[in-house]
């Protein structure tokens, strides 16, 4: 895995999903940041950027169930120090815990505790915007659906239902790995009724992809399961998306941030999450690890 769970405008798209503040500019994603789990850091990249984003990434634990159960209050104690929407992360299973299980409501309590402390958190957000599952196409996470897809989608019914008990304000994402990982991730696609946007996590693997940042681009578009597939599967889904991470580890990668933009501004995409740390994946730009790139990042996305 690249990432540990602990750091620590169309007109199909659905109103109720957006904020208030953003139901006027539906093709105009909400601007997240991914800074570990750390508000100070969140504030630094806004100082660099030139403007407070409006989203933060947020995970909470799963190294077992204990860390999962303790882990939701100590994050919504932690973001209440901080005056922005968090987009949650939260484990459809820890580690160690099974998909089949999941499946079956065993863990359903657990669920029900997580909901309840975080339907407490931000009252004046009209969504509370949360992913599980995430990058379940890939064999790295404990929610693995390679070789069990109909567990998995049930797993992440459990969860949702269980979560939409407890508050309606949440807004679930389905997320998967872009690229052909082993497996069709249509196949645990777990039902519209449960999934509320669709999103895809993607980042600029210089160890794979193609190093030229316009090949590189368009290898991220047309691949098995690219960001073409995202979006098609997305519309006949009749359902919003989302990038809840998204990097680049190259100074030359002007021409391909000018293209993710552009993509962004151009499909129903609700939010936005630049990867801006260096744990597990070297996408940090606020600290001129990549000058050129982080300059053309400010010029497109900051200030806005």
């Amino acid at each position: 895995s690249r990432r540990s769970l602990l750091h620590a405008g169309a007109a199909w798209v659905t109103a109720p999903l957006f904020q208030p503040a953003l139901a006027a500019r539906t093709l105009k994603p909400l601007l997240g940041v991914y800074c570990g789990n750390d508000p100070d850091e969140v504030q630094q990249f806004e100082r660099w950027l030139g403007c407070k984003v409006e989203g933060v990434l947020g995970y909470t634990g799963g190294a077992d169930w204990a860390d999962f159960d303790g882990s939701v209050p100590w994050a919504v104690q932690l973001w209440s120090k901080l005056d922005r929407p968090i987009l949650w992360s939260v484990p459809l299973i820890p580690k160690g815990a099974s998909l089949e299980s999941a499946a079956k409501g065993d863990y359903n309590d657990h669920y029900r505790k997580a909901a309840g402390h975080l339907a407490r958190f931000r009252p004046e957000d009209r969504k509370l915007y949360l992913r599980t599952g995430w990058e379940f196409n890939g064999d790295w996470m404990p929610w693995s659906a390679h070789g069990k897809p109909k567990a998995f989608a049930g797993a992440f019914r459990q969860f949702v239902q269980t979560f939409r008990s407890v508050s309606p304000r949440f807004a679930v994402e389905w997320n998967v790995n872009i690229g052909d990982t082993g497996m069709n991730p249509e196949t645990a696609y777990p039902g519209d009724d449960v999934v509320d946007l669709i999103g895809m996590d993607f980042y600029w693997q210089i160890k794979w992809d193609p190093k030229d940042p316009e090949e590189a681009w368009k290898h991220a578009l047309n691949r098995p399961y690219g960001l073409k597939w995202h979006q098609a599967f997305a519309k006949q889904h009749r359902k919003p998306t989302a990038y809840s991470e998204w990097g680049i580890q190259s100074n030359n990668a002007a021409p391909y941030l000018g293209k993710v933009k552009e993509w962004f501004d151009t499909h129903p995409v609700l939010y936005q999450t630049y990867w801006n740390s260096n744990a597990d994946y070297p996408g940090k730009l606020s600290e001129g690890q990549y000058p050129r790139a982080g300059s053309a990042y400010r010029k497109l996305f900051g200030r806005r």
